[in-house]
């Protein structure tokens, strides 16, 4: 049986890891580093911006990948100054970079297309890039459209890869969004891949739904992970 291989990464944090061949790689949000000497990224986007152009996009030139597909996450301040235009579907090549932001486009592999979407937001903590609060996430997520193939979010759904510690009670709980596993229950993907909890890597199942958690990082931000591997059928 023909396959269609997807490699997925999140939470890279600065790293640039070595990609395998693959139809599909998938960046999952947190792509850059959020500290540029005494400056934090947020009070200095096109910091970010100038470090993503001359670091990412060669980086992504020599990933041998057929398609591939970014969103941002929350310490990506840059991608929420919108600073990419050429790169939204519609503009950019189907075979370059294409940026997603509450957005899908589809790619063609081997006579085989699916339709991938895409959603850099996360629960509200903090001063971060990209956040909203649940009741705002619920209007998101009930854009997601039925019939997607692969949906991409920088958070994880309620309950599957989004456990990490209180910073106030020391005690691991579910951070993940309630909203997102509604919408994923409505429209059914046939895959999920998500990121942000760095302690949640790994593969869950929800409904018979594969959700992968693809973080690179764990909490300490020491790349502790490969990239994930996800076979598809075609």
């Amino acid at each position: 049986m023909t396959r269609m291989r997807v490699v997925a990464v999140s939470d890279l944090h600065g790293f640039l890891p070595t990609i395998l061949p693959c139809d599909l790689l998938v960046l999952a949000g947190d792509i850059c580093p959020d500290r540029f000497g005494r400056f934090l990224a947020r009070h200095d986007p096109d910091q970010q911006r100038a470090w993503f152009n001359r670091s990412v996009r060669p980086w992504l030139a020599g990933v041998p990948a057929t398609h591939k597909i970014l969103t941002w996450g929350n310490h990506d301040w840059c991608g929420q100054a919108r600073s990419f235009p050429n790169e939204v579907p519609g503009t950019a090549s189907p075979t370059d970079m294409q940026i997603l932001v509450d957005e899908g486009t589809r790619v063609a592999v081997g006579g085989q297309t699916l339709f991938v979407w895409a959603t850099p937001w996360s629960n509200q903590f903090m001063r971060w890039a990209f956040m909203k609060p649940p009741a705002e996430l619920a209007d998101v997520y009930a854009a997601i459209p039925e019939g997607i193939d692969i949906l991409v979010s920088h958070q994880p759904p309620f309950g599957y890869g989004d456990t990490t510690a209180n910073y106030h009670s020391g005690n691991i709980e579910h951070f993940g969004s309630h909203q997102l596993l509604a919408a994923i229950e409505r429209v059914r993907p046939k895959l999920v891949i998500c990121g942000h909890m760095h302690d949640g890597f790994g593969r869950y199942e929800h409904s018979g739904i594969p959700i992968y958690n693809v973080s690179l990082v764990d909490d300490r931000y020491r790349l502790v992970h490969e990239p994930t591997v996800i076979d598809l059928p075609a």
